[in-house]
């Protein structure tokens, strides 16, 4: 039976989900199909078929592969040998010149790696000089490097798709993904209504005229091109027009179009080099646009750092050549990022000039500089004086809601944990603020201007409470919740007293809540009655210490009764960065992975903001080594307790979290049996050079600072592998158009760790040729992560019923 095939071919057609969410994003419901998980792969009847997209999968010529099912390991590794024998000049350690050798201490069971040329560039550092043989993997277009790329898929497909195991993971995980809501809230303007459905694996955006029971279609996803998705959309005030985001599915870059909504065609109008879901927003009479673009990405490569953000009005009908160029960085701070808000009546245009990343919820860069420039209905600016600074780049703002020269902002100046005050837009010092909603011992991380009041979300213990003020900061009430879950999202509009929002628990599948701001009354608005049973499991909040001696929590998922003899399989996640809390929410693959038999457990790590700023700054820069610390506090803890033991311990982690996963697995390979990294961070000396990396130099540093340096050098996985030493089974996974954190990352690391590994578990790499760094849609992350559970199943021992 022929497993997968390589031969001359057409190249493939390669597509090209955002870190911040903007007006007129996606609404949670629907972002399980835009998510920011990890893996995506091409697929066939919902299996991997590596002749998906585009046709047979490219090879160099002249070589045709032809990988039979007997001794699939064997007889690939041997049709590799052969194929990369030619192609790479071999210099690794482990590899003898054109022949992939195994190392004396190789089983002969050990997976035949495709050999990877070392090169000799050296960085000189204060003094110190630090190799780096893999460099040239940066160089996205090389074509050897996607010989390479080719050749590591083949080797980690029969790894990954054991028929039998892989089908019954999928179809559970599919039985579990049903319980999300399809529809997202509604949205009206100019008596019209708006909201997107999904129906037949896409979404569609609808609209219902007013007096008409029925909504008709206004956007088919099938009519934007090939390989494009609605992103995001904003009607008009008054209702004629939507404008909408679309991009390839994964990258961070799209444009956005205009459509006339009683036609059904769209306007001529095109805004290119937008990024990830914008933001633009309407003006008050309807007829333009606010919004921030880019310069064209330079030589064409998306994943080089983006340049030149500014924010334009284009007014409809107009060339986009002529659009107005109402606000850009400060000569200063051209390497800072920029987005904006035009809150409220839309006569104030509100620009943030940020440093460092995004705090929780709505809240912004963790550094920023506000900015007002006052416009009139058009968009236009009032006068000439230009923007005025309202506050200096010491906290993180942002403005809920502004009328009659007031603001009311959200900010943590002088609150690590969150406040409202009101602002007056002439006199903006923070001696002369009004504190409205006031510091707590929760985390204020969402907070929404909605009927004309304010509605807050808190995390308290890592679980939400919502509660509702008056616009002088009178309290009114706290919503009711349903249990000790997470609400993600608050969605509804100024003039509204309707209130939507998603919630959920580690065991409780989502459902959609309504609130009437006017009545205190909530009410379920979608649920599945379909929801299988879950009440043969628990969840646990644990709490272990760490290594200096602090208290950190983490969620456990598991089978009621289960014996405490370190017996079972468990996964163990984690993120810990950018100040972004990892929440007990309900997902298929943690449900799944216990259904299965095993245990799963989330930390919440210190470089999160699950216990506001200073848990967050407490592991930044010379300080990240803490939250690597905590992830093996958490293992140990999950082994002592008598759950787990080291070879049926798997950890996982996505971006910062793959840097996360794979700098502990190279501290400490004795803890854990398998690893999962997927898109991650993995060269800490040259993270700051490619994609979103100079926006986040304040939470890593860079070498340059003599007092970073040795902190990144010390934990920064390409340049801590071990020769000769016996890694865990290791997953990595990545994109080959992820834009934001480059491939190259997974690319050197896999290389690295394959030319060291001493013994026969798999180091892996599976290379996705769409979906970004956020894994592409959510039909395509089911498949991609039951596929990770298939190799932690194969990798720690479990039998999967069918």
């Amino acid at each position: 039976m022929v497993l997968g095939e390589c031969r001359l071919a057409v190249p493939v057609k390669q597509s090209d989900p955002g870190p911040h969410s903007y007006d007129g994003s996606m609404s949670v419901a629907l972002q399980r199909f835009h998510r920011p998980k990890p893996m995506q792969s091409p697929q066939a009847n919902g299996r991997w078929n590596p002749s998906k997209p585009g046709g047979p999968r490219r090879c160099s010529p002249p070589f045709t592969l032809l990988v039979t099912k007997e001794h699939p390991m064997r007889s690939q590794a041997a049709v590799l040998v052969a194929l990369l024998g030619s192609v790479f000049a071999v210099t690794s350690p482990v590899h003898s010149a054109g022949v992939a050798a195994h190392p004396a201490s190789y089983a002969p069971e050990a997976p035949a790696y495709p050999p990877a040329r070392r090169g000799d560039v050296t960085d000189t550092f204060h003094g110190v000089q630090v190799p780096d043989p893999y460099r040239w993997m940066e160089d996205l277009r090389d074509p050897t490097l996607n010989t390479w790329i080719e050749a590591q898929n083949l080797l980690s497909g029969p790894y990954l798709d054991d028929a039998a195991r892989f089908d019954a993971i999928r179809g559970r995980m599919t039985l579990l993904a049903d319980l999300f809501p399809t529809r997202e809230a509604e949205r009206e303007a100019g008596g019209r209504v708006f909201f997107r459905e999904l129906m037949d694996g896409k979404v569609r955006l609808y609209v219902r005229e007013p007096q008409v029971a029925a909504a008709r279609v206004l956007l088919d996803p099938e009519t934007l091109g090939e390989g494009l998705a609605l992103k995001a959309y904003v009607p008009a005030p008054d209702g004629r027009h939507v404008a909408y985001l679309v991009g390839a599915s994964g990258t961070d870059w799209g444009e956005v179009r205009i459509r006339d909504v009683a036609s059904g065609r769209d306007l001529p109008d095109v805004l290119a080099n937008v990024r990830f879901q914008g933001p633009f927003h309407w003006t008050a009479d309807g007829l333009g646009l606010v919004y921030r673009r880019f310069a064209p990405p330079r030589d064409g490569r998306r994943e080089l750092p983006a340049e030149d953000p500014a924010i334009y009005l284009h007014r409809l009908a107009q060339p986009t050549a002529d659009d107005l160029r109402l606000f850009a960085l400060p000569e200063d701070r051209r390497d800072w990022s920029l987005t904006l808000g035009l809150p409220g009546d839309r006569r104030q245009l509100f620009a943030y000039v940020e440093r460092g990343p995004w705090g929780p919820g709505n809240l912004g860069g963790s550094r920023s500089q506000l900015h007002v420039l006052a416009l009139d209905a058009s968009g236009q600016p009032v006068d000439d004086t230009g923007a005025r600074q309202l506050s200096e780049p010491d906290a993180a703002y942002r403005v809920v809601h502004a009328e009659a020269g007031r603001a009311w902002v959200f900010t943590n100046l002088d609150a690590p944990r969150g406040r409202v005050v009101l602002m007056n837009l002439e006199n903006p010092a923070p001696n002369h603020w009004k504190t409205l909603v006031p510091e707590t011992d929760g985390v204020l991380i969402d907070v929404a201007w909605l009927g004309g009041r304010l509605v807050t979300h808190r995390f308290e213990n890592v679980h939400s409470a919502v509660r509702v003020f008056a616009p002088t900061g009178k309290p009114i009430g706290e919503i009711a919740l349903p249990g000790t879950g997470v609400v993600q999202g608050l969605e509804g509009s100024a003039s509204s007293s309707q209130v939507r929002m998603m919630y959920s628990g580690l065991l409780q599948p989502p459902v959609m809540l309504r609130h009437d701001l006017d009545r205190g009354t909530t009410t379920t608005e979608s649920s599945n009655g379909q929801a299988p049973d879950l009440t043969g499991f628990e969840v646990r909040q644990e709490w272990f210490a760490s290594k200096d001696g602090t208290r950190v929590p983490m969620f456990v998922v598991l089978r009621r009764g289960l014996a405490r003899d370190g017996s079972h399989p468990t996964l163990l996640y984690g993120y810990g960065a950018s100040g972004t809390s990892t929440l007990p929410v309900f997902s298929e693959d943690s449900v799944a992975w216990v259904q299965m038999g095993g245990i799963y457990a989330i930390a919440n790590l210190r470089g999160g903001g699950e216990f506001g700023n200073a848990w967050y700054q407490a592991a930044v820069r010379e300080r990240k080594q803490t939250t690597f610390d905590d992830l093996m506090a958490a293992s140990e803890h999950l082994i002592a307790q008598g759950w787990t033991s080291p070879r049926k311990l798997a950890i996982s982690g996505a971006s910062n979290g793959g840097l996360l996963v794979t700098a502990t697995m190279l501290q400490r390979p004795d803890l854990f049996g398998a690893v999962l990294a997927d898109v991650p961070v993995t060269d800490a000396l040259r993270r700051h050079l490619s994609g979103n990396g100079p926006q986040q130099v304040d939470q890593w540093g860079t070498p340059d600072d003599p007092a970073v340096f040795p902190a990144l050098r010390a934990y920064s996985p390409v340049h801590n592998v071990g020769q000769g030493r016996c890694y865990p089974a290791t997953l990595i996974t990545t994109s080959r158009d992820d834009d934001r954190m480059p491939p190259w990352h997974a690319y050197k690391l896999t290389a690295a760790l394959q030319a060291a590994q001493s013994c026969p578990k798999p180091i892996l790499l599976s290379v996705r040729d769409s979906g970004g760094h956020g894994g592409g849609d959510g039909d395509a992350w089911l498949t991609s992560a039951a596929r990770q559970l298939s190799f932690l199943a194969r990798e720690l021992g479990m039998t999967v019923a069918p």
